[in-house]
């Protein structure tokens, strides 16, 4: 096709000729690009992204007899740090609580995120979209850092974190789910406040040449495709060598993980954009793809619990609630919630992975903090494990757990058409 320079300084958009879309749409090599292409270069749709994300995630729950969650293997990493300086870490409660025993690759929990890390860093590298980035302002490291250490803090407070706590917390039908979603409206909201505010916004740093150029920390595309075929064969060859040794749930928690990772960074799910979006742009698209389909794992929850899978229900506390609000200015600073700061630590991002660090550190500090500052003693303790089922009967907590889903996707169309709403009636 004919490039005319002066439709390229006019910015004028060129599009395939006609040949090439034919070759594309005819030739079994055209429609093996326009897949790739599709797949593996294109972002995804949010409800494509977080609808796989939910199907997943009850296959795993049927396989496994747990949700997706990662902040509790993050703790016991945390755990493992300590050990590694002396510190014994057995007689402390919450390591007790939460089975701190055996290594991260002996552990299902710690293969299910090595897969994540893997199937996100694979997709990055195939989708050419992988380059080291350091901030302009170093303050947004210590920013991402001290943003961690909330993180990890609150979602541990809170027995979970956006995935432990929300996306499968309320298809469980556990009752410290909804707590854990009206603490995270506070906490996005006061997040939002701090983090433009301008003393921690800063004054932005004019690019220098040199290390900060177009191409510092660049992996040129040929490159990074065939890093992204090795991770790919790795996560194969890893599953194979934990079948042949007949063990399978690390082999399937290889895969899922490698699954939920691809889930993650093909579709940009990141629940921080869910919640604090609504405080800055008022754009709901996430929020409302995250209602339908959490629909969905309830709907597949039921019907694994009622054939016997046991769900988890957490205490009903204060302490849900201040940690999701601890959680949701957190996310907030670093930049990424779990989900947000896996991927994009694995685009590169180090700001992500200061934020990745702090939120080990702050899940290692809530855990000390449990018995030894009395924290589980005044904020837990003191409450029962609240199962809807048991609550509300079947018809009851499935009606009423897709009738305030409904409610919220209705609730983030209202407040998106807030702005247009007051323009028309001026």
């Amino acid at each position: 096709m004919a490039v005319n320079l002066e439709d390229l300084r006019r910015g004028v958009t060129l599009t395939p000729s006609s040949s090439s879309l034919a070759e594309e749409e005819v030739t079994f090599k055209g429609k093996m690009k326009a897949l790739y292409r599709k797949v593996c270069v294109n972002y995804w749709p949010y409800w494509t992204a977080v609808l796989t994300a939910a199907i997943l995630n009850v296959f795993w729950f049927a396989l496994s007899g747990g949700a997706w969650g990662v902040t509790t293997e993050f703790t016991r990493w945390g755990g493992h740090l300590l050990a590694l300086f002396g510190i014994d870490v057995s007689n402390w409660l919450y390591f007790e609580q939460i089975k701190m025993r055996d290594m991260p690759w002996d552990r299902g929990s710690g293969w299910l995120i090595f897969g994540m890390l893997g199937g996100a860093l694979m997709t990055a590298f195939l989708s050419n979209n992988f380059k080291i980035r350091v901030p302009q302002q170093k303050s947004r490291l210590v920013q991402a850092f001290i943003g961690g250490i909330l993180t990890g803090f609150g979602a541990r407070l809170a027995m979970g974190c956006n995935l432990g706590s929300f996306f499968s917390a309320i298809p469980q039908f556990s009752l410290h789910g909804w707590i854990f979603m009206l603490g995270m409206f506070p906490g996005t909201y006061l997040g939002t406040k701090i983090a433009l505010h301008p003393l921690i916004m800063g004054k932005p740093k004019r690019k220098k040449r040199g290390k900060t150029g177009a191409n510092f920390g660049q992996v040129s595309p040929r490159v990074q495709t065939v890093l992204g075929i090795a991770v790919a064969i790795a996560i194969v060859l890893g599953s194979v060598y934990y079948f042949s040794f007949d063990k399978s749930k690390l082999a399937f928690a290889l895969l899922f993980g490698a699954a939920f990772g691809i889930c993650i960074q093909r579709g940009r799910i990141c629940f921080t954009s869910a919640f604090r979006e609504l405080w800055i742009t008022k754009q709901g698209a996430l929020g409302r793809a995250l209602a339908l389909s959490m629909i969905v794992s309830t709907i597949g929850f039921a019907i694994l619990m009622s054939l016997g899978v046991e769900a988890k229900a957490e205490p009903a506390s204060l302490g849900v609630f201040i940690g999701a609000i601890i959680f949701g200015i957190g996310i907030v600073l670093a930049g990424g919630c779990e989900t947000g700061w896996m991927y994009r630590s694995m685009e590169g991002y180090v700001q992500l992975w200061f934020a990745g660090l702090g939120t080990i550190v702050g899940a290692t500090l809530l855990a000390w903090s449990w018995d030894r500052a009395g924290l589980y003693q005044l904020l837990v303790a003191p409450y029962s494990e609240v199962n809807l089922v048991e609550s509300w009967g079947w018809s009851g907590a499935i009606f009423g757990t897709v009738a305030l889903l409904v409610t919220w996707y209705l609730f983030i169309t209202w407040w998106e058409s807030r702005d247009s709403q007051k323009k028309l009636t001026k």
